[in-house]
C-alpha cells in the first residue's frame, strides 16, 4: 500500500519572495467551495498567521460555519514559511522565523530563549517590512489573481500573531476590516501595545475597524499576564470612544494558552464573517 501526503480541498501554494522583508513564504490558499460560480461581488478574505500550524484547522472552521448560513465562506490565506519532510525540523523554522516577523522591537533576551528553543540563531524586530510585506506584496497579489472583496479583509492571529494583528491595528487600521486578536501580550514586547495605543490615541479619535479579543481565563500565571493585560487593552480601547470601532472581547472559562485558539478563532470568524 502507498501513501502519499494530505492535502486540503480546494486549496493552492504559491511561493513569494517579499521584498520588504528579503525573506521567503509558502502562501497557502483556499477557495470557498462555491467559489467557481459565477459571483457578482468578490469575496471575504482571511489573511490568517502561522499558516504552517492552522491552515488546516482555520479553513475547516470558515467553511463549516458557512453550511448553516448564518456566516459566509471566505478565501483563506494563510501565510507561513518554507517547509521540508520533517514535522520537528518544519516547526523549528516556522518558530524561529515568526519570531522576527511577528515583533515590533527587538528583545536580546527572546532571541537568547527561542534560539535555545529552537536550536538555531533568533532575529527579532522586524514587524514593520512584514507589515509592508502584506500590504504592499501579498494584498494586491492576492486581489490581482482572486475574486476577493478589498472591503472585508480580515487579519487573524493568536499568541506571537496576535502580537502581530495589535501591531498592524495601529500601524494602518484601515487595511483590514477585522482585526482577530488571540492570546496578545503586550508584556512580551515591553509593552510595545499600549504605548503604540497612546501614542495613536493623541494623534485620532477614529479607528474604523472591527476588533475580537479573546483570552483564555486560564492565561494568568505568575510570569504571565495575558489575561489582565488583554482585558486592560480592551478596556482601553472602550475608554477612548474612538469613532468607527466596533469591539468584542471574550475571555474562554478554562482554557489555556494552546486550548484557546480553537474556540478564539471560530468565534472571532464568526464575528467577522456574519451575514
Amino acid at each position: 500500500m502507498t501513501s502519499e501526503p494530505v492535502t486540503v480541498l480546494g486549496s493552492e501554494l504559491r511561493v513569494m519572495q517579499s521584498k520588504h522583508t528579503g525573506r521567503t513564504y509558502r502562501i497557502t490558499i483556499s477557495l470557498p467551495y462555491a467559489y467557481s460560480k459565477p459571483r457578482v461581488e468578490g469575496w471575504p478574505v482571511v489573511y490568517l498567521l502561522d499558516a504552517n500550524f492552522y491552515f488546516g484547522m482555520v479553513t475547516d472552521i470558515v467553511r463549516s460555519m458557512a453550511w448553516c448560513g448564518r456566516t459566509t465562506d471566505a478565501i483563506v490565506v494563510g501565510i507561513g514559511y518554507p517547509e521540508d519532510e520533517d514535522p520537528q525540523e518544519v516547526l523549528r523554522e516556522a518558530q524561529a522565523r515568526r519570531h522576527m516577523d511577528f515583533t515590533p522591537v527587538r528583545s536580546e533576551e527572546r532571541e537568547k530563549r527561542i534560539g535555545e528553543l529552537t536550536k538555531r540563531p533568533i532575529l527579532t524586530g522586524d514587524a514593520g517590512h512584514f507589515h509592508r510585506y502584506i500590504k504592499d506584496e501579498l494584498i494586491p497579489f492576492i486581489e490581482r489573481e482572486y475574486r476577493a472583496d478589498p472591503s472585508r479583509r480580515i487579519l487573524a492571529g493568536h499568541s506571537l500573531g496576535g502580537d502581530f494583528v495589535a501591531f498592524a491595528l495601529f500601524e494602518a487600521p484601515d487595511l483590514f476590516d477585522t482585526f482577530i486578536i488571540g492570546s496578545h501580550s503586550p508584556g512580551e514586547n515591553d509593552r510595545f501595545t499600549f504605548k503604540r495605543e497612546e501614542a495613536f490615541a493623541k494623534e485620532h479619535k477614529q479607528l474604523p475597524a472591527k476588533v475580537y479579543l479573546s483570552v483564555g481565563e486560564l492565561e494568568e500565571e505568575a510570569d504571565n499576564t495575558t489575561l489582565t493585560d488583554m482585558l486592560r487593552l480592551a478596556a482601553l480601547l472602550q475608554s477612548r470612544n474612538y469613532e468607527g470601532l466596533s469591539l468584542v472581547k471574550q475571555v474562554f472559562v478554562d482554557q489555556n494558552h494552546c486550548e484557546v485558539l480553537a474556540p478564539g478563532f471560530q468565534a472571532g470568524l464568526k464575528f467577522a464573517l456574519k451575514k
